[in-house]
């Protein structure tokens, strides 16, 4: 099988559990915004965001380099794969522990003199419960990705989104707020007991077996690869967090359940290209090592396939925001709709700095990837904190605004000289069609359109931008080639 037809077989797989998982995030979180209210979903908003960040710092990038290292391995060398495996797991393992208890610990505290409420240390527990089940996930299901089983990986995390949609509403209409929590936790179990599962039976089926010898080499040569990555993504966690806690002290609890109903819509800019770039990490990382035209090749396909549907889907949700969260959650969260529009944009521009970031890791430079996010998180901190008492949740927008588009030009300056001459050709033209949206969706919002026609008005626009951008920046020869591949 080629490159690009595991690039196009995998990401249409991950593809599949992405649509659940992003569908169900939106859904799950209608009918608990209902039932919570503004201020009890900022408590859940808090949590949820706790347990995130979490996910992130405890990984420790090991995770990056079993992926990147066991698409490499997997295949020719199951002895070296059962070592990478046998010890990132463990080095995993023993962060999420670590991190979990700090929490527990810490539970008390983090209610009296971070939030000013001793009575949320309930909510902590919660946290560090469900933290600690994610680490186990993240075990097996970065296992399932560093064996290229994307269709199990697909599996498991559609379990555990519909397991969220169906517990999560349920226990919270029979116990309130400690109900959603529980729906949250039973869920990841269910997903960590599905990812082990099929993650036992793949390392059978390649006849790996997880070892530790030679701990101590193996965890500084992942450490190694993994930790200037994780001091970008790290980053992310340490930062937002507190944000949260920062903005939901000085703007109010409502307002963080109202940036909950933005990350959640605006997830539906990013939900595909982020569905496939464990497939891409996976595949890329293979072409990079053996044909590096075959890397250039599906570098060009990815970027430019990303950044045109993003800029497609964030133009649809920008015209439609309005009526979709009066729908959804109802008039309590009008308020909502600027920060909707702000993070769906921020979203779009996202999938665009994961791309250049995932080029570097595909090619073994994560050095890179971490001045680019410490820059973003700084410029992120500094613009908040300033604008914050003034500007409120509008604040947080413009602060993740502006430290992402300095994090692209530092990503962007840095893999420049590495770029084909037509690929740079066609960033300057995916520049423009940017631009272009921007405009667009701007001038339609000053109309105050009726519902069906801004839908229609929505519709119309996207679907130029998808027309009109593939056209220009894609051969015929490019889009025949995409298309017999995937029909195939």
């Amino acid at each position: 099988m080629s490159s690009v037809t595991k690039f196009l077989k995998g990401g249409l797989l991950l593809s599949v559990a992405s649509i659940v998982m992003r569908l169900s995030g939106v859904l799950v979180l209608v009918p608990i915004a209902r039932l919570l209210g503004p201020k009890h979903l900022g408590i859940y908003s808090l949590v949820f965001s706790l347990v995130q960040s979490g996910n992130i710092l405890g990984r420790l990038g090991i995770d990056a380099a079993m992926h990147r290292n066991g698409a490499h391995l997997y295949s020719t060398d199951p002895v070296a794969t059962g070592r990478l495996l046998g010890v990132g797991s463990t080095l995993i393992g023993l962060s999420f522990a670590a991190l979990t208890t700090g929490v527990w610990i810490g539970r008390e505290p983090l209610a009296t003199y971070w939030l000013g409420n001793p009575e949320a240390a309930a909510w902590f527990s919660y946290a560090a419960v469900n933290l600690f089940i994610e680490g186990i996930s993240c075990v097996a299901m970065t296992g399932l990705l560093s064996l290229h089983n994307f269709k199990a990986h697909s599996l498991a995390t559609s379990t555990g989104s519909l397991g969220r949609l169906l517990l999560s509403p349920l226990l919270a209409w029979c116990y309130g707020l400690s109900g959603a929590f529980l729906g949250l936790i039973v869920a990841s179990l269910l997903q960590a007991g599905v990812a082990f599962v099929y993650f036992r039976r793949s390392t059978q089926r390649h006849h790996i077996l997880l070892r530790l010898e030679g701990f101590w080499q193996e965890s500084y040569q992942i450490m190694q690869f993994g930790i200037p990555f994780y001091a970008g993504n790290a980053l992310i966690g340490l930062v937002f967090l507190p944000m949260m806690g920062e903005v939901g002290r000085v703007a109010g609890l409502e307002t963080l359940g109202q940036i909950r109903i933005g990350q959640s819509l605006s997830q539906i800019v990013s939900f595909l290209p982020g569905a496939i770039a464990p497939v891409a990490i996976s595949v890329l990382s293979e072409a990079y090592s053996s044909e590096g035209e075959d890397f250039q090749r599906l570098r060009s396909i990815h970027l430019r396939s990303s950044w045109i549907l993003a800029l497609s889907l964030v133009t649809f949700l920008s015209v439609t925001s309005a009526s979709v969260i009066n729908l959804l959650f109802g008039s309590a969260y009008e308020a909502a709709l600027p920060l909707v529009i702000g993070l769906s944009w921020w979203a779009a521009l996202t999938v665009v700095v994961e791309s250049f970031n995932l080029y570097s890791l595909s090619a073994g430079h994560t050095r890179a990837i971490a001045v680019g996010a410490l820059l973003q998180k700084i410029v992120f901190i500094s613009l908040t904190f300033w604008l914050l008492p003034q500007w409120k949740g509008m604040a947080f927008i413009f602060g993740l605004l502006l430290g992402s588009i300095l994090q692209l030009i530092v990503m962007v300056t840095t893999l420049w000289s590495q770029l084909e001459a037509p690929l740079k050709q066609q960033i300057g033209m995916l520049c423009l069609w940017s631009l272009a949206s921007v405009g667009s969706t701007y001038e339609v919002e000053q109309f105050n359109l009726p519902i069906l026609v801004s839908w229609l008005v929505a519709l119309l626009l996207s679907l130029t931008i998808a027309g009109l951008g593939t056209w220009s920046i894609f051969s015929s020869n490019e889009k025949q080639q995409v298309w017999g591949r995937v029909c195939k």
